[in-house]
């Protein structure tokens, strides 16, 4: 009975550890001494009031960059409007290769969806259905617009419509964009950083601009 019982926990003991070995081997991140990690906060201003905050996290390493997303809205346009976001970007070389975007709108999930580069593209999933998107391979997408100023690019990509949508050049450092749903964003550069976001809707003008006191670059692990 002993010999079953030691073989047992030798079992158990071996299992764990290769489930941490598959662990650490797949993990699609590992953070290096030399990774520069930058945070910007964007508050949120419906008219003169603030209704929420954008944060963005942008880790960058030698070959992969990752860029998270976290935001909080609470507002009253015709009806009260309470939403949060989180959303990851990971890059290898400046090329899109995974993201996940979870938005949930009054307590109801109203976006869960995953991109995943592909050969012929890449791979659309949510909770009902996958396909695959013969697209070609995502430099610049929304979120990207937070972190750098696009330089020749005519086009965008939108993780949530899943399609190439036209960027408009409005004048110096200052560019336009129409969603799929009719929605019209402009985002306004300056030494090439984003210093305002301005999203105008049916019923709505929200005003994002960056909260000085949250921009924080440094370097992981120091």
């Amino acid at each position: 009975m002993k010999v079953h019982h030691h073989l047992r926990v030798t079992l158990r003991f071996i299992n764990v550890m290769l489930l941490l070995i598959l662990l650490l081997i797949t993990g699609s991140w590992n953070h290096n001494v030399s990774d520069v990690r930058t945070e910007r906060t964007f508050q949120i201003f419906l008219g003169r009031k603030k209704v929420g905050y954008l944060n963005i996290v942008h880790t960058r390493g030698a070959e992969k960059s990752r860029i998270q997303v976290f935001s909080e809205v609470e507002a009253r346009f015709l009806f009260r409007y309470s939403a949060i976001g989180r959303e990851t970007y990971e890059y290898r070389n400046d090329t899109l290769i995974h993201s996940d975007v979870f938005r949930k709108v009054n307590d109801h999930i109203s976006l869960q969806q995953t991109l995943v580069k592909h050969p012929e593209g890449y791979r659309y999933s949510d909770p009902e259905s996958y396909r695959i998107l013969p697209v070609s391979a995502v430099r610049l997408n929304m979120t990207r617009l937070f972190v750098q100023e696009p330089s020749s690019e005519e086009q965008v990509f939108s993780d949530r419509f899943a399609t190439w949508i036209p960027l408009k050049r409005l004048g110096k450092h200052q560019y336009e964009i129409e969603l799929p749903n009719g929605n019209h964003n402009i985002f306004t550069y300056e030494n090439g950083k984003c210093t305002s976001v301005v999203s105008r809707g049916s019923f709505y003008k929200v005003r994002l601009v960056p909260d000085p006191s949250m921009q924080r670059p440094n370097a992981l692990n120091k």
